[in-house]
């Protein structure tokens, strides 16, 4: 049942990516999968529960991200700036699955039924972002100027904002030059611990 939800779940974001966040019906996705209407309610109780796996998904794949960078380690710059790249070129690997994605959560402000699923992507984002935090503190053995929530609430206005700008100009060049500059800014704000 897990790979049969998890292959949907992928129709879905290829639906919504084709056609609009506003388009996805169960039926719509059944009919690209090439399955039968009832085999996507067998899998998923309603379209909130779609939507809901959708979601997760996003979130884990940028929790993966930012992960997988932060436990690398390296100098702080460094740490941000691949951080920020990984993110980035997921962005312009696909760009029509981002802007579903950006839909759907403006979707989810709108519908009461989705708001919370907003909220628990929010707090994936935020959660992935306040460990990579950590962890780059932690290697640089120093701690951050501002409180590390003002900082991930920084972080998610720049991801999200600067995302939504770059998907109106589709220039990846000066996306790549507004998160290589975040990466430096955010760096800055690491005051080194002078016991070490």
């Amino acid at each position: 049942m897990a790979q049969r939800r998890a292959e949907l779940t992928q129709v879905a974001l290829r639906v919504m990516a084709r056609d609009g966040a506003w388009a996805l019906t169960t039926r719509a996705v059944a009919d690209e999968a090439g399955v039968p209407h009832g085999s996507v309610h067998y899998a998923f109780s309603s379209k909130e529960a779609l939507l809901q796996a959708v979601i997760a998904a996003d979130t884990d794949s940028a929790v993966r991200i930012f992960s997988s960078v932060g436990a690398a380690g390296g100098p702080p710059e460094e740490v941000l700036a691949r951080a920020f790249s990984a993110y980035v070129d997921h962005l312009i690997a696909d760009p029509d699955i981002e802007l579903a994605l950006q839909e759907l959560t403006l979707m989810a402000v709108r519908d009461p039924a989705l708001a919370e699923l907003f909220r628990a992507s929010e707090q994936g984002y935020a959660d992935s972002l306040t460990q990579l935090l950590s962890d780059v503190a932690a290697q640089a053995r120093g701690r951050w100027a501002v409180p590390v929530p003002v900082l991930v609430d920084q972080l998610l206005g720049l991801l999200f904002g600067t995302t939504v700008a770059w998907l109106g100009h589709r220039d990846d060049a000066r996306l790549r030059a507004a998160f290589s500059d975040a990466a430096h800014a955010t760096a800055s704000r690491l005051e080194r611990d002078s016991r070490s």
